[in-house]
This record gives structure tokens, C-alpha cells and sequence, in this order.
């Protein structure tokens, strides 16, 4: 199953061992975890590894889980994105995304991101929907979802306890149908500048039968001549 996604600027990829002092850094900076991921439970760096390692041995659709880093090419990191909460029979998952840097929030990033992340999820994960929990005093993410053709399907009152600040607050709930994704010019307008490619149309993927299928060996001789041709 595929697991990552290439943009103009943007590049997502599954989340690597090698990334944990990345995470453990961000996962300190209280501001960032604010708007992200609030009650974060800290972890070590040899517990994170290992979470990691375990989690990579499993795709998306085996787990109902998987992490993303944000790359720029210039910047390099600069965030993560979450599926998660996957659900094979109604074909649902959660979106999450936090970008580190405060500055990287207000140039587009995360526009190209989502795209990329847009496309896995409906395109190749075949997901008949998304959805996105955001924090009320969060007004400019909730603002920057809206925009991108979410829908605001309710508020839920005082459904999160903030541990730090002992109290609790209200989450936005929005969603995004395979439909809804499908017929939103929004999309397509930011996909084609930002993506290069319209990521709203329905992909054209041929599925052959068993008998259709070369054998392994063969497929590998095939490949192997067609590499040696064009070299």
C-alpha cells in the first residue's frame, strides 16, 4: 500500500526510526502541542524507536494507523500528519496535522500537505471518508479547514480536559466525503497549482486477475531485461 506522496514543495512519508529526534524535539515544545496533540504522553527515546519499528512492519489498512513526516525541500521537516482510527467497514478514518514552526503555518505548507494526504486517503486508500477534530480556541485552523471544503458537522461542548490548564473545551467536528472531494473546485484549484496533477479526478487503475498475472519469476526476468534496455 502506498505510503507516501510527492508534491511541488511538499514530500510525505512514513514516519522512521531515524525521525525520533525530530519527534522528541517537537514533542517538548509545549506551543506546538497545544494546538496538535494536547495530554501528549511523553516518551523516551528508545520507546518511541520501538513503537515505530513495530508499527512499520504493518500498512494502513492492517494497522488503522499511520504517521506521516513533512518534508520541504528547502526546510527539510517540518511536521507530521496522522490517519488514524481507520474503520474498513465504513471507510472512515480521522486527519490530524501540526506543522513545528509557527512561521511555516501561514505559507502554504500545510495546504500541500493536506493535498498530498487528500489523495492517499481517497485515491489509494480508497476511503469513503475523512474527518477532523479541532480544538475551539484553534479559530485559524478551524478557519484554514472550512476554507478547504470541510464541513462542520457540529460542535461537541466541552468534550476535551486540557490537563495543564485544568479545564475543558469544546472540539469542532468536520468531515470531507469521497463526493464531497470529488466535486470541491477548491481542491482541484489548489491541487493543480501546488500538486501539478488534479487530484479530485477518480484514478484510472487497472486490476488484473490471478490468471492474468505474470508468475514472480518471469515478472522478475521481465523487469530485469527492461532495466538492462534502457540503462
Amino acid at each position: 500500500m502506498n505510503d507516501s506522496n510527492q508534491g511541488r514543495s511538499i514530500t510525505i512519508r512514513r514516519i522512521l526510526p531515524e525521525d525520533v529526534p525530530v519527534l522528541l524535539k517537537a514533542y517538548q515544545d509545549e506551543s506546538f502541542l497545544h494546538l496538535y496533540r494536547s495530554n501528549h504522553t511523553h516518551q523516551t527515546e528508545e520507546q518511541l524507536t520501538d513503537s515505530i519499528t513495530k508499527y512499520a512492519e504493518y500498512d494502513f489498512a492492517h494497522l488503522g494507523y499511520v504517521e506521516f513526516m513533512i518534508e520541504h525541500k528547502q526546510h527539510g521537516v517540518i511536521g507530521v500528519a496522522i490517519l488514524s482510527d481507520y474503520n474498513p467497514l465504513h471507510k472512515r478514518a480521522e486527519y490530524l496535522i501540526g506543522l513545528f514552526v509557527s512561521q511555516h503555518r501561514s505559507l502554504g505548507y500545510g495546504t500541500e500537505a493536506t493535498l498530498l494526504i487528500l489523495d492517499l486517503a481517497f485515491n489509494h486508500y480508497e476511503l469513503n471518508k475523512i474527518y477532523t477534530y479541532v480544538y475551539d480556541y484553534n479559530e485559524s485552523s478551524e478557519r484554514n479547514t472550512l476554507k478547504f471544503g470541510f464541513k462542520q458537522e457540529g460542535l461537541l461542548e466541552e468534550h476535551h480536559y486540557l490537563i495543564n490548564e485544568q479545564r475543558f473545551i469544546n472540539l469542532y467536528l468536520n468531515g470531507m466525503t469521497a463526493i464531497n472531494f470529488r466535486h470541491n473546485k477548491t481542491i482541484k484549484r489548489y491541487a493543480l497549482r501546488l500538486l501539478g496533477r488534479d487530484i479530485t479526478l477518480i484514478p484510472n487503475i487497472i486490476k488484473l486477475t490471478t490468471k492474468e498475472q505474470l508468475p514472480d519469476q518471469v515478472g522478475k526476468e521481465f523487469l530485469a531485461g527492461f532495466l538492462s534496455n534502457h540503462q
